[in-house]
């Protein structure tokens, strides 16, 4: 079981079967708790009483779902906001008329783009198990390993630790495997001391997500060029992490990010020609096709990242940016 991201926002419930109502008119958060039978609390045990849930998740009113149609019909609401994705049956016939799917998602995905300082906390704790996990890992790395001892050997490190799963598939990808944005087979011998040995994973804590991508040398040294490559990535990403701030254009910070990969790809040879041409051209976005970056929360690519009305740049290394938007505090 994985929870709805936007429930679990609006819920702190990590458990299935729940619903959650909020009267705006009198200022009530409500729980709706899925009950569990006799029969099936002998598989997954006798769960918590009403008032336990209530207080547990900060509400101040708790009922059972199967009460949803009756507690709300009690507030006489003129309008249900829910998400058009969620099952509404348990509404009942009664407040059909009431149902508002359409204006509730766009404002909670802005709201969750902003986050306060307990979620920031839980994000640093979900960041920290995973980076513990990755230096570990460049610790024990050899010559001789499989990639899949490496994801394996992360996932282990992580679950340890109290998070729950992964935020996402993790990649452990030698060589060239790298290059494939989204490489799943994590099998792969490593067996050539020259190569690089990339791990993209992260961890999730109380269901945040962490995502940590690092590179580096399958033997115990860099080869040149490995070595010449890395530098420029590292270069990009001070760069771009010393201007970013409030105020700045998200697309700003992909772009500073594309002139100095130009520049370090011009210095090696790699790239040919005047700087600006190749920046006009787009040509770093073979390099790097994702783009810069993306917001991060209870999901791992989060949402928000193009507000409503803004729209994709249909050219290489644009059109896949996970986000075009002013960046502000506690985003």
């Amino acid at each position: 079981f994985h929870q709805d991201s936007n429930f679990y926002y609006l819920s702190g419930v990590c458990e299935p079967g729940f619903a959650v109502a909020y009267d705006i008119a009198s200022d009530t958060a409500i729980l709706f708790v899925n009950h569990v039978s006799a029969d099936e609390a002998v598989w997954i045990g006798v769960p918590p009483s009403l008032d336990a849930y209530r207080v547990a998740h900060g509400f101040d009113q708790a009922h059972y779902t199967f009460d949803v149609e009756k507690v709300l019909n009690t507030l006489k609401p003129s309008t249900i906001y829910t998400l058009e994705y969620m099952n509404t049956e348990q509404l009942g016939a009664s407040l059909a008329s009431t149902i508002n799917h359409r204006a509730l998602l766009d404002p909670l995905h802005e709201a969750r783009v902003f986050k306060d300082e307990f979620e920031i906390d839980v994000m640093r704790r979900a960041n920290r198990i995973s980076s513990d996990a990755h230096v570990t890992l460049m610790k024990e790395t050899r010559l001789g390993m499989n990639e899949a001892e490496v994801r394996g050997r992360f996932v282990g490190l992580v679950l340890s630790k109290n998070s729950m799963y992964e935020a996402y598939g993790s990649i452990a990808a030698r060589g060239r495997n790298a290059a494939v944005l989204h490489y799943t087979k994590n099998n792969q011998l490593l067996d050539n001391a020259d190569e690089m040995i990339l791990v993209d994973a992260g961890a999730t804590f109380e269901n945040y997500a962490s995502d940590i991508t690092r590179t580096w040398p399958v033997g115990p040294t860099f080869s040149p060029l490995c070595r010449d490559i890395y530098e420029i990535v590292l270069d990009m990403q001070k760069q771009v992490i010393q201007a970013c701030g409030p105020n700045k254009q998200w697309e700003d910070m992909h772009n500073l990010a594309n002139r100095v990969a130009a520049q370090g790809l011009l210095k090696l040879g790699i790239l040919h020609g005047p700087i600006e041409a190749i920046l006009d051209n787009f040509v770093v976005g073979y390099f790097m096709p994702h783009g810069i970056g993306h917001l991060i929360g209870i999901d791992t690519h989060d949402v928000g990242g193009y507000p409503t009305g803004t729209e994709r740049v249909n050219k290489p290394g644009l059109r896949y940016l996970r986000a075009r938007r002013e960046m502000l505090p506690n985003m």
